[in-house]
């Protein structure tokens, strides 16, 4: 029986490669737009916590997803949190959504920062050429972004209507893509001495969560995490996340099961002779709906495994045509993705499958 199921679904090649091809979208498309969620959370959380502060301070309505938050709390506040036992260093960070770079879309964070407070929690740049924040409208970019956009230091960059300059290039994985000097970005955009959050410093990160809960004692109400929790918490609370990935693979059993129903269903009616046959012979209702099964079983599978290519291929291929995406794709997702391209296919299945089980021999035989 699983060999006339193979020959079967060989027999028609087109079909049977544009049904794989379905189904092989469908698990892709999740695969990878779960992992542009995951990607771009972890991302934020990776390079937070590779900055080398312990906690981050947030006003109450703050989000966790860093390009929600504009200039919200004073600058001061920054002394008010050194006050607090266990706080060496604590710096603002203003960030703002730069829409394009040189007449070009990129909605890129600029970190706007007090570099050496920024600068006694991180380390400083690590530099590929060029020189850190210090004069007015200088600007530093990451690796990714230079190689994204063509810039060199020295080269103008027109923003907030005011022309920057790229004073330096520094190593991509930590902290923003694109900085600049924490005045200069609150002149711009008319907003003195404000922050949108600020990074914590401790003596150690082994006492982040004890460093939190002081910090809480004293800003009631403020949204306070420690770096190493930050990842976990966007997973948690990122607004519209959850019910983005439930109403994402309920569509993908919909296209499964309408894919494999009007592929199996068609294949019902033009094979009426030969199941016609098979019930003549002595084929039971019951091997009937195997053999059926089975094929959507095939190119179910076939369509998985295609899948999952179509995923690798995407995470490698999507970052090199957009530089600042981050795709994750994830053993989980490419589980759950498979699962739903064979569940939605085999119930796809069951229909046509009862359909050819039920037809009469003889009017089958005299099918034309």
């Amino acid at each position: 029986m699983a060999n006339l199921a193979a020959a079967n679904v060989m027999h028609r090649k087109t079909r049977t490669a544009v049904s794989v091809l379905a189904v092989a979208v469908e698990v892709a498309m999740v695969m990878l737009l779960v992992g542009m969620a995951n990607g771009t959370l972890g991302d934020i959380a990776d390079r937070l916590q590779n900055v080398g502060a312990d906690v981050l301070f947030q006003s109450p309505d703050a989000s966790l997803i860093l390009g929600a938050t504009s200039a919200v709390m004073p600058v001061k506040y920054a002394d008010l949190i050194k006050e607090v036992d266990g706080v060496t260093e604590a710096t603002p960070v203003l960030n703002w959504l730069v829409a394009r770079i040189k007449g070009e879309s990129r909605a890129v964070n600029l970190w706007a920062i007090d570099y050496p407070s920024y600068a006694r929690i991180s380390g400083g740049f690590d530099l590929v050429e060029g020189r850190p924040l210090a004069q007015p409208y200088d600007l530093v970019m990451d690796t990714v972004l230079a190689e994204a956009t063509k810039m060199r230091v020295g080269d103008m960059l027109p923003m907030l209507n005011h022309e920057f300059r790229l004073a330096g290039i520094t190593h991509a994985g930590a902290g923003g893509r694109l900085y600049a000097r924490i005045e200069d970005v609150q002149e711009a955009i008319g907003e003195p001495d404000k922050a949108s959050f600020f990074l914590v410093k401790g003596r150690s990160a082994l006492e982040a969560e004890r460093l939190a809960k002081a910090l809480q004692e004293k800003f009631k109400g403020y949204k306070i995490t420690p770096i190493a929790q930050v990842s976990k918490v966007m997973q948690d609370n990122a607004v519209g996340l959850q019910q983005f990935k439930q109403a994402l693979t309920g569509m993908a059993v919909v296209i499964s099961f309408l894919v494999v129903l009007l592929a199996m269903y068609t294949t019902i009616i033009e094979r009426t002779r030969e199941i016609g046959i098979l019930r003549a012979i002595g084929a039971s209702q019951g091997k009937v709906v195997q053999l059926v099964i089975s094929e959507s079983f095939l190119i179910c599978l076939a369509g998985v495994v295609v899948g999952i290519v179509l995923a690798i291929a995407g995470r490698w291929g999507l970052p090199r045509a957009f530089p600042t995406l981050s795709i994750d794709l994830s053993r989980e997702w490419a589980f759950i993705a498979s699962s739903l391209g064979l569940t939605g296919g085999l119930l796809g299945s069951l229909y046509p499958a009862l359909k050819a089980a039920r037809m009469d021999p003889v009017q089958a035989l005299n099918f034309e």
